[in-house]
């Protein structure tokens, strides 16, 4: 009974050569993954980064015309602003005059 079969050492041979190899798949994929993430992080750095450039670099005009949402909030705000504006005249005007 203290001595193992050849077929016992070879299972146990077999497992034990099972789990390298799965141990050292799993760290290579491990560490491909986590490049990729890195990869993948500095690419995105790099458009973030090409983005505040271009935005940064743009003239203010060129930035309101380009961008649609921007225009549309350019000019609601300037129309609160003129109607403030027109009702502060407004009650400058109609107030007594001494």
């Amino acid at each position: 009974m203290n001595k193992l079969t050849d077929f016992a050492k070879g299972i146990i041979a077999g497992f034990v050569l099972s789990a390298i190899i799965f141990g050292l798949l799993f760290a290579v994929h491990v560490a491909n993954k986590r490049d990729k993430e890195i990869v993948e992080y500095a690419e995105k750095q790099m458009e973030i980064e090409a983005l505040r450039d271009d935005v940064v670099n743009r003239d203010p005009s060129e930035f309101v015309d380009t961008m649609p949402d921007v225009r549309r909030a350019v000019d609601g705000a300037a129309a609160e602003f003129e109607r403030k504006r027109d009702e502060a005249l407004q009650r400058f005007r109609s107030r007594p005059v001494d």
